[in-house]
C-alpha cells in the first residue's frame, strides 16, 4: 500500500473509469430496480476504491494519504447522511425520503468533484525542474519573479 501512488494520468484514467462505473449502476438500478440488492454492493466497492485513488494520488503529490481516502469517505458517506438528518421537512407517510434532500443532496456531489479536481491538478512531488540542472528545489531556493 505504501508504493500505490497515481501519476496525473493514471489518476485521471482511474477517475473516469471509477465515475462512468457508478453512473452505468445508477442507470442499470433506474431500469432495472431488481438489481440494487447486488449493485449496492459494487457501489460501495467504487466509492471504497476511489477513496484509494485519492488517496494514492494524495501520496504522489506529497499530502498524507489517509487525508485523501478520509475526506472521500466523509464527503460521500457521511455528509449526505447529516445532510438528511439536518433537513428541517420529514418525508410523509408513504412518501419517497430521497424527496426531503433533494435541494442538498448536491452538496456532496460538488465537494467530491472539487476534491478531484485539486487532487488530479497538484503536480507530482517527484517532478524536478529542468530549469535547475535536474535537482529537486526547496521551498527556500526558489527564485521569486521579479517585476519590470
Amino acid at each position: 500500500m505504501q508504493k500505490l501512488k497515481f501519476s496525473r494520468r493514471a489518476y485521471g484514467f482511474a477517475v473516469v473509469a471509477l465515475i462512468i462505473l457508478k453512473v452505468a449502476g445508477v442507470v442499470v438500478v433506474l431500469s432495472a430496480p431488481q438489481t440494487y440488492a447486488i449493485l449496492r454492493h459494487v457501489d460501495t466497492a467504487i466509492m471504497i476504491t476511489l477513496a484509494l485513488v485519492v488517496g494514492g494520488r494524495f501520496a504522489d503529490v506529497g499530502w498524507p494519504r489517509w487525508l485523501g481516502i478520509t475526506l472521500v469517505l466523509l464527503i460521500s458517506g457521511v455528509l449526505p447522511v447529516v445532510l438528511f438528518l439536518a433537513s428541517p421537512r420529514l418525508p410523509g407517510p408513504g412518501g419517497n425520503p430521497l424527496d426531503v434532500v433533494s435541494d442538498l443532496g448536491w452538496i456532496s456531489t460538488v465537494l467530491l468533484a472539487i476534491l478531484l479536481i485539486v487532487a488530479g491538478i497538484k503536480r507530482s512531488s517527484a517532478n524536478v525542474d529542468a530549469g535547475n540542472g535536474g535537482k529537486r528545489i526547496g521551498i527556500d531556493e526558489r527564485k521569486e519573479p521579479t517585476f519590470p
